[in-house]
């Protein structure tokens, strides 16, 4: 009973402190969801989607979860010195030393990981802009093509398949041709931009690492798309692959 009565000062400060918060993240999906119930986009469902849209959402995603984690940040860190503040105004009585560290250490404690979580998505975002940058220059590359072709070519930009997209999807009179584009940033050695990037046994071998993922994700999407086609029209249709580097300078 004493216990009990020792930590009710302590509960009710953050029932106080923490229900503005919990109602405002109700009050949000109570939103979303009626605004999803009752309301319909005035676009059509069978929009082709242009180059880079599944990382454009990827990025908006991201930049939520970030304007979250910028919003819980002060609020974790100050929560441990406001309890223990509150505390004394509702009994009276000064909090021990001891207490005093705890809230300290366990306001770093907070501090930490949830800096370490908003830089992990700062540099996640760093790549999903890249990403999306160099998709959408190589899907205008793309459809400069098909516009100034003499043969009639249709270029199709992030086809949904299961668990992944086909960024780029060129149909030509003399086959399909399944295209994958890389963002990579450029490394500096000694002041200056490496821009080289060899391709050998079956890795792209850059000026700091190496990787085999690329390649082997083209050959995985040509068997997919070949596969989905055949399917589709009745008979085998060939599918070439392409990969797309923006910026670097390939060699074989």
């Amino acid at each position: 009973m004493n216990l009990t009565l020792h930590l009710l000062p302590g509960l009710l400060a953050a029932a106080i402190y923490l229900l503005p918060m919990f109602l405002l993240v109700g009050v949000v999906l109570l939103y979303k969801r009626y605004s999803r119930k009752n309301r319909l986009s005035s676009l059509g469902e069978e929009l082709l989607p242009p180059a880079g849209f599944s990382l454009q959402q990827k990025i908006d995603d991201q930049m939520l979860d970030l304007i979250g984690l910028f919003g819980m940040l002060p609020m974790m860190v100050s929560i441990p010195p406001v309890l223990l503040l509150i505390k004394e105004k509702l009994t009276q009585q000064e909090a021990e030393a001891i207490f005093w560290y705890i809230a300290a250490v366990v306001s770093l404690v907070a501090f930490i990981y949830v800096s370490s979580k908003a830089i992990k998505k700062l540099r996640l975002l760093d790549n999903l802009k890249l990403g999306l940058a160099c998709e959408m220059a190589v899907g205008q590359e793309l459809e400069q093509i098909a516009q100034t072709a003499n043969a009639p070519i249709r270029v199709f930009h992030d086809l949904p398949f299961e668990k992944f997209n086909v960024e780029h999807l060129v149909i030509t009179n003399k086959g399909v041709f399944v295209v994958e584009t890389k963002g990579r940033s450029k490394v500096l050695l000694a002041g200056k931009r490496q821009a080289r990037v060899c391709v050998e046994n079956d890795a792209l071998h850059f000026s700091d690492h190496f990787e085999t993922q690329p390649i082997e994700q083209v050959r995985m999407n040509i068997k997919t798309v070949r596969s989905w086609l055949s399917k589709t029209v009745g008979t085998d249709v060939p599918v070439a692959g392409v990969l797309v580097l923006p910026g670097w300078y390939v060699e074989r």
